[in-house]
């Protein structure tokens, strides 16, 4: 569902007009010609851009022409300009000298048409140049692309900033995080960045740039500032409401209180649209989907519902007019074709259904949804699919037709359990509780959750090793060397922390900070190449 919405935050201040600090956040998940991308949502980062007294325009699932709206608030006349944020999680493509942000409508562009399909990124460095103390572009994507023509490539090319624009690139979680936390008083680039190794800042980045201003505030102890904005990072990045309301817990009056509250009135109000709509589903009467709609007039399953009450209420019956007799027409039964035919013999359950119009969907052949009801535009794409594969074009599927759809679609984008079992590779088969519990987040069905539960299981029962690796850790992290990652490596190889010594070893090796501490050379390559 596409959205944009302007968000006016007042900059609270005593004496002169204060410059007007200004962000932008789009967050375009689900393409129509590419696979959608994971972890886009920007709510959190746009409400702490809210709370800390920014102008932010903020929006989802954009077409380009959206985009270039939104962006356009940055062109507003300012005497004084001040801050600036511009936060873009989505597809990027690159070629010649540019790099282009795509709107959610591209359709396969070539170099010539990607100016009409997506926004220059030399045009937002240029939109941001004016600004003070200085402005930081977020550029978050994953390693999937969307289709292209000639002359262009998939991700985001060499980017040449100018003076007091600071780019940093990372997948989607990533900046979303750092934006939040770019906001908090006092926090620095550098701060940010070094707190995740995912995050890369390109070339003439100003790492010391601060853009809200530290506050010290009166009745709070010290150290509580800190604990405050480390523990809304944290909430902002994992964006569940658990971690808001642990937030709130801990701090109910604290500085990001306000967009705690926010971010975990958007989260109740999209969970229970979800819930009402699964039970309207499960109902599948006339008085569950008027119910939904009459809660939820513009949800996200509004659309569905009027179709499906379309389907299921009777036509209206004309009244009689006895005054004339007229001659009763025969009205014959409606014909079923025997392409219908054919497809009822199918006997497709909902499931089968809603799988189909995902691969329709993943094909480029839009069905305006996936609720497992075959209406006008789901048939309108099956006859689109059947004209362009030279099957006869009747709107209707046959068995041979279907395994078709199935074979193309996975040839364009992985299975759930391609998904899965490349997830699992990714996090729990490195062991440590916090790769398995990721898994199981994502997967709590999946075909490895028996496997992870069971690691996880072992690991809460083994409290004193868990103890002993927490202890090695931490001394790890206080010494911050080559060799204290390295020795806690050999001790703790599948260790929680492992993966995290790893990237922060290898880092402090490519900056020449080998050291002449007790474990050698060779044993640190050996770890290296293991």
């Amino acid at each position: 569902m596409r959205h944009l919405s302007l968000l006016l935050a007042a900059l609270v201040a005593a004496g002169p007009a204060l410059a007007e600090n200004r962000g932008v956040v789009v967050a375009n998940a689900r393409y129509q010609n590419a696979p959608e991308l994971a972890d886009a949502d920007a709510s959190a980062a746009s409400e702490a851009m809210k709370a800390a007294g920014f102008r932010t325009v903020a929006g989802a699932d954009l077409a380009v022409k959206d985009v270039r709206q939104a962006l356009a608030d940055l062109l507003r006349p300012d005497d004084s300009p001040g801050a600036r944020v511009v936060l873009l999680n989505g597809r990027f493509l690159h070629g010649g000298s540019d790099s282009w942000y795509m709107g959610t409508d591209a359709d396969k562009p070539d170099l010539v048409g990607a100016g009409s399909q997506g926004v220059p990124l030399s045009m937002v460095l240029d939109l941001m140049k004016q600004a003070q103390p200085g402005a930081v572009l977020l550029l978050g994507s994953d390693e999937a692309g969307m289709e292209h023509a000639a002359g262009l490539e998939n991700g985001i090319g060499p980017l040449t900033p100018p003076e007091g624009v600071t780019v940093i690139s990372g997948p989607p979680a990533a900046t979303s995080a750092a934006a939040a936390a770019l906001l908090r008083p006092g926090a620095s680039v550098g701060e940010v960045i070094g707190a995740d190794d995912r995050l890369v800042m390109a070339e003439g980045g100003d790492a010391q740039l601060v853009l809200v201003a530290a506050e010290a505030r009166a009745d709070a102890p010290a150290g509580s500032l800190d604990a405050d904005r480390d523990l809304w990072a944290e909430a902002a990045a994992k964006d569940t409401a658990d971690a808001y309301r642990g937030y709130l817990d801990r701090y109910p009056s604290g500085i990001y209180s306000a967009a705690a509250k926010a971010r975990l009135d958007a989260l109740g109000a999209a969970q229970a649209d979800r819930d009402l709509w699964a039970e309207a589903a499960a109902a599948n009467t006339v008085a569950a989907y008027e119910d939904y709609l009459a809660r939820y007039p513009r949800g996200e399953f509004a659309e569905a519902a009027e179709r499906r009450l379309a389907e299921l209420r009777p036509a209206p019956v004309q009244p009689r007019q006895p005054e004339i007799q007229q001659p009763r027409e025969i009205v014959p039964p409606r014909q079923v074709s025997q392409a219908e035919l054919t497809e009822n013999r199918l006997n497709l359950s909902r499931a089968n259904r809603v799988a189909v119009q995902r691969r329709l969907n993943a094909l480029g052949y839009s069905t305006g949804g996936a609720d497992g009801i075959f209406g006008s535009r789901t048939r309108s794409a099956i006859r689109g699919w059947q004209q362009r594969n030279g099957y006869a074009v009747t709107g209707y599927l046959t068995s041979a037709q279907v395994g078709a759809l199935r074979t193309q679609a996975e040839a364009v984008a992985p299975s759930r359990d391609q998904q899965d079992r490349a997830y699992w590779q990714q996090t729990g088969a490195k062991g440590g509780a916090r790769n398995l519990r990721a898994y199981l987040d994502r997967y709590p069905d999946g075909i490895h959750a028996q496997t992870a539960r069971q690691r996880l299981a072992a690991l809460n029962g083994d409290a004193p090793r868990g103890d002993r690796e927490d202890r090695a850790w931490a001394r790890a992290r206080q010494a911050d060397t080559v060799q204290a990652y390295t020795q806690y490596l050999q001790n703790w190889p599948r260790g929680e922390h492992a993966e995290q010594a790893r990237q922060r070893r290898n880092r402090l090796i490519n900056q020449g900070q080998l050291g002449n501490g007790v474990i050698g050379l060779d044993t640190i390559i050996r770890e290296l190449v293991k």
